[in-house]
């Protein structure tokens, strides 16, 4: 006598979804490496609120009460994440030839996901989430280029929020890069210093004097300074390379300063960016920590007879720069 089907469809929220959602969003470079300011319990939107003060807090000893001369300045931002999600459907067809056959069932309208399979799935899928959110947290819906091609497109990220400040003419400093083919097209090896010494020299006073103040550049731009700190490579007439001509750029180290302060490489950050400006100023915010995340494993056989199983994942990201008067950056624009 046959047996009934064991459909092998799973659901997770809230806390269930966690060791499955988390990972997907932790994962991302800049959350992992701490490069940004992370909210993880936000159902709609958050005020990010900072305090500055005008001069020194700390006076001299006295019984009386007496206010310092400095005022305390508050200014507010408003991070609103987006509402994600993850829809991928799969055929344990193809599960039925490789290693694991044995453990998909007996008969094709038997086949279910190997054991383990679920969870390696909603893994892998979150390292790919990762990936995605790590790429909008930074150049979501911004685009350098000609076509207007946005870098990631599934939430505003820090480099749009950059270039709305820039238009409103709120940022601290921006540094225009040539956006016409040629030696100055973005940053180059030949401008890399300059440009970097440019955005220092001119961000706020503040941004300079801050002790967490950090040069965030991307992997493009990090290669180029280390070329330029390195010096030229020369090629001999056969065409082989031959030892750079000023310092070591085969051999060197990776910068990990400029002009003092420490240099942040974040995977997600565009090509021909950089950033002078503060950890704590920069925020990403999502629901990690509410009910309002869900996983979802269906198996669709008994469904619609089809040999797919469909995964769907529900979460949310955002991001938002606290101050943008206290952020100087170059970009092509």
């Amino acid at each position: 006598m046959a047996k009934s089907l064991d459909i092998n469809s799973s659901s997770y929220a809230g806390e269930l979804a966690l060791p499955y959602i988390a990972p997907a969003i932790l994962a991302a470079d800049s959350i992992a490496n701490g490069y940004i300011t992370v909210h993880e319990n936000v159902k709609f939107k958050a005020v990010l609120k900072k305090l500055s003060n005008s001069a020194d807090i700390i006076d001299a000893y006295g019984c009386d009460f007496s206010a310092n001369a400095g005022d305390l300045d508050l200014d507010e931002a408003i991070l609103t994440p987006t509402e994600l999600k993850v829809n991928q459907e799969i055929c344990k067809g193809d599960f039925r030839s490789d290693w694991e056959a044995m453990q998909t069932g007996r008969t094709l309208m038997g086949d279910r996901l190997p054991p383990n399979f679920e969870a390696f799935l909603l893994q892998f899928l979150a390292g790919k989430v990762s990936e995605s959110v790590e790429k909008n947290m930074w150049g979501g819906n911004f685009s350098q280029n000609a076509d207007g091609t946005d870098w990631a497109g599934n939430f505003d990220g820090i480099m749009h929020h950059v270039n709305d400040a820039r238009v409103a003419g709120t940022i601290g400093y921006t540094k225009q890069l040539s956006n016409t083919a040629g030696a100055n097209y973005g940053i180059s090896t030949a401008n890399v210093l300059d440009t970097l010494e440019d955005i220092v020299t001119n961000a706020p006073t503040a941004v300079q004097n801050s002790l967490s103040s950090k040069l965030f550049i991307s992997r493009s731009t990090l290669f180029k300074l280390q070329r330029a700190l390195g010096g030229t490579v020369t090629t001999t007439t056969t065409g082989a390379a031959a030892a750079p001509t000023d310092g070591n750029i085969l051999t060197g180290g990776v910068p990990t300063q400029f002009l003092g302060y420490e240099i942040v490489v974040p995977a997600g950050l565009p090509p021909e960016v950089a950033i002078f400006g503060q950890i704590e100023n920069l925020h990403f915010g999502c629901n990690l920590a509410t009910d309002q995340i869900e996983a979802n494993v269906v198996d669709m056989t008994l469904t619609d007879a089809s040999d797919n199983v469909r995964v769907a994942m529900r979460f949310s990201g955002g991001t938002q720069i606290g101050f943008v008067g206290d952020v100087s950056a170059a970009y092509i624009y």
